[in-house]
């Protein structure tokens, strides 16, 4: 088994907690049977859906602005990494080359990957990493998917994810933020019924 391993978009679905957010799968391009879900934002959900149906946009969304920056200021982009998650939370790392110059970036991965599918470069994870937090493709359809992000809240308070709400929005983890929101909105509306 690699020591690293290439992964893919396969699926951007939205999510069930909130018309915000959508679940975006990454599946490994060398064991296809690995794959697992992020939550992502609708604005970076909606990037990477118009570049991988290649639509074209009259003016350049953001990620196209960036790719137009590194090219034009000579930087390259090796590829973008999913480098750990920690208390439900994704973080990713853009490796660049400018001037012979290898430079890490730190970024969310809906950006690094709307850049990278831009730019047509590799998306990698470390083998660890991925094992620890892959599922089966065999039992993922876009419903079990989002089965498994809300199991991971299953049982916290209103108050307590108010309260991981507020830090994501502190720590400007967005992609969380949003995916914390949609959850306490879907519970209040629960609630009411």
């Amino acid at each position: 088994m690699p020591n690293i391993h290439t992964l893919k978009i396969t699926a951007i679905t939205p999510s069930s907690v909130g018309a915000n957010s959508y679940i975006l799968i990454l599946q490994s391009i060398e064991s296809v049977n690995l794959s697992f879900p992020i939550v992502i934002g609708s604005q970076e959900a909606q990037s990477i859906s118009i570049f991988m149906e290649g639509i074209t946009v009259s003016r350049p969304l953001t990620h196209d602005l960036v790719v137009r920056i590194f090219e034009t200021s000579q930087i390259d982009l090796s590829y973008v990494e999913i480098t750990a998650f920690k208390d439900g939370v994704f973080y990713a790392a853009i490796h660049l080359m400018q001037n012979s110059e290898a430079r890490i970036i730190d970024a969310r991965p809906s950006d690094a990957l709307a850049i990278a599918i831009r730019m047509k470069k590799d998306i990698r994870i470390n083998t660890n990493l991925l094992a620890s937090i892959c599922i089966d493709s065999d039992n993922l359809s876009q419903d079990s998917s989002n089965e498994i992000l809300e199991d991971e809240e299953v049982g916290k308070s209103l108050i307590e994810l108010e309260n991981q709400l507020k830090e994501a929005l502190v720590n400007e983890n967005y992609e969380e933020a949003a995916y914390l929101r949609d959850l306490i909105e879907k519970m209040n509306a629960e609630n009411e019924k």
